[in-house]
């Protein structure tokens, strides 16, 4: 009985060992670029009326860098399978003379079936080094609104100024150099918020994923949501006047602001006040630690 296990186990292994090395050969003469082909397309508008930006993107991720154009630039760029490059395209238009609409790649989705796209998983695999990327260009000045949004892929703000900036991803974090305004809102469905420096008015909410934000001369109030991930938020320097509610339902609470007296009941919630406590800070985890420090 022992031998005879010991034969099956032999011819198994045998067999893999087989399978493996055919399944190598066959991948060594997959040809990666086989229905793949490059996009290049640019769009471009004078910023001097514009101080209004919607740009909404299906299949990227997004980069925002600043310019010293006198230009707002909206570049796509990258490979992707040829099949789906003759449906990509970049739409722009203006509304009125201050709003300028970027519609990059927005296509329309099949409904109620799943569809498997192989070029498009060679294309990830042989061109992982020129996957398609949006990369946008803003003229260095202070922007009334800039709205983003993306189905699938990550948003980056390098450096942007606006009176109110409003992203949203559905798959793929959304992560802030540095934010210059009133207001900043970023939701994320499966994704990480990332701020490094950012002021005003601050809502950020994400359903899986950690945030982490540090702010500076924050306004009324100050909202940081997270369904399953922790969150780290650093005020620097430390508001004089402000409230903080914090909670977890599955993790430590940590409130460390100079000049807050804390009151907890547990180690998962923490509240506590400075000054007249006008500015309301309230932070959120279902599942995950909270860590508030201010300086």
């Amino acid at each position: 009985m022992k031998r005879g296990v010991k034969f099956f186990l032999l011819f198994g292994f045998a067999c893999l060992a087989i399978g493996l090395i055919g399944a190598a050969a066959s991948f060594k003469t997959i040809d990666f670029n086989e229905g793949i082909t490059s996009i290049d397309i640019e769009k471009k508008i004078s910023a001097a009326n514009i101080d209004t930006l919607i740009l909404q993107n299906d299949i990227s991720g997004v980069t925002f860098i600043p310019s010293n154009s006198d230009e707002i630039k909206v570049h796509l760029a990258g490979m992707m399978g040829e099949a789906t490059a003759k449906n990509c395209t970049v739409e722009a238009a203006t509304e009125g003379i201050n709003v300028w609409r970027v519609d990059v790649c927005t296509q329309k989705k099949a409904q109620n079936h799943f569809n498997f796209d192989l070029t498009e998983l060679k294309n990830l695999i042989g061109n992982h080094g020129n996957h398609l990327r949006t990369e946008v260009s803003l003229p260095n000045k202070m922007y009334k609104s800039i709205t983003v949004s993306s189905d699938t892929g990550g948003i980056h703000f390098k450096e942007v100024k606006a009176e109110k900036l409003t992203a949203r991803s559905d798959t793929g974090g959304i992560t802030v150099d540095r934010y210059e305004g009133k207001q900043l809102n970023l939701q994320s469905d499966t994704g990480r918020i990332a701020v490094e420096n950012g002021q005003g008015n601050v809502t950020l909410k994400t359903d899986t994923g950690g945030i982490t934000a540090n702010l500076h001369d924050i306004g009324d109030s100050v909202s940081l949501e997270a369904d399953t991930g922790s969150i780290r938020l650093l005020l620097d320097p430390a508001p004089t006047g402000a409230s903080f509610d914090l909670s977890s339902d599955v993790g430590s609470v940590n409130l460390e602001v100079t000049g807050v007296i804390v009151q907890r009941n547990d180690h998962h919630s923490a509240k506590g006040s400075i000054g007249d406590g006008s500015k309301k800070v309230h932070v959120r985890t279902d599942t995950g630690y909270i860590s508030v420090t201010g300086r």
